[in-house]
């Protein structure tokens, strides 16, 4: 179980089979597209003043809040207040890491996947204990002593436990001032989810929400910092990598989002992943 050390990156991709984990700190705040990947990801906000959006939502975040984001939701951060360290730890896993992990009567991926999409506000104890926890975690990763591997799992099972009870009862935590949802994000990432699979057109989609082109295509860059074809694009990698798992000829996953030749489906993953749809089953094997 390597353990990788470097400063913040645009990377999206896991390179361990297990997890992966990062204690950043930026004077400066990174830019971050809107982005989704298919591990889970646990985010500690330790300082810094910033929203994050999942989805349609935003969701002001103060330090000591706590994110749990599932495969395939696209989010990204919003900064609000430059010139304050922005501070956090990240945690990735892997799906297949956390189910070797969890038991018959005890599924710990349940805090990633329970439909919550929001930021859970710890109290102080829950905080504490997160902190020293994911700290205690980082700390393992570095270590080059005996039964590293290990403590590493012990501590990474301990983690999921401790996220999985305090995101028992997080749906309400949050005040409702603190969340924003945009209707036309909303709007439009419904319709592209509801045409995925066909060529989609400008015209129709702002006839769709009632807008002009023009306006359109400004307002939805300004509220989520992408295009409407890169949230479509990414949106169709989203559908791709799933019907892939699910074992659909890759001829027929192109066809299913959206793309009416191969070529362009394999541009368009290759461009995404830097492989090959091929190369990206064999991993899955």
């Amino acid at each position: 179980m390597e353990t990788i050390r470097q400063p913040f990156q645009q990377r999206q991709h896991m390179l361990l089979e297990d997890y992966e984990i990062y204690h950043y700190r930026d004077e400066q705040e990174p830019h971050v597209s809107l982005h989704f990947h298919d591990f889970f990801e646990c985010y500690l906000l330790l300082s810094g003043s910033l929203s994050y959006q999942i989805e349609s939502a935003s969701f002001s975040v103060r330090p000591g809040d706590l994110l749990l984001i599932g495969p395939n939701h696209l989010h990204r951060p919003l900064f609000t207040n430059a010139g304050e360290p922005y501070e956090r730890i990240v945690l990735w896993l892997t799906p297949a890491f956390v189910e070797r992990l969890s038991s018959e009567s005890t599924d710990l991926s349940a805090c990633f996947s329970s439909g919550r999409l929001g930021v859970i506000r710890l109290g102080d104890a829950e905080r504490e204990q997160i902190t020293r926890a994911l700290f205690e975690l980082l700390s393992a990763s570095e270590s080059e002593l005996f039964g590293r591997d290990v403590l590493c799992r012990s501590l990474a099972a301990n983690l999921l436990v401790l996220l999985n009870r305090v995101s028992g009862g997080a749906p309400a935590r949050l005040p409702k001032a603190d969340v924003q949802v945009s209707p036309l994000v909303q709007r439009v990432s419904g319709y592209l989810d509801a045409h995925i699979g066909e060529e989609v057109s400008l015209d129709e989609l702002s006839r769709a929400v009632f807008l002009s082109k023009y306006h359109l295509e400004r307002r939805f860059k300004q509220e989520t910092g992408v295009s409407i074809y890169r949230m479509l694009l990414q949106k169709r990698m989203i559908r791709a990598r799933n019907l892939m798992r699910e074992g659909q000829p890759l001829t027929q996953v192109a066809l299913a989002c959206g793309f009416s030749e191969y070529s362009g489906f394999y541009k368009a993953f290759h461009s995404e992943y830097g492989m090959s749809p091929r190369k990206y089953l064999s991993q899955l094997s």
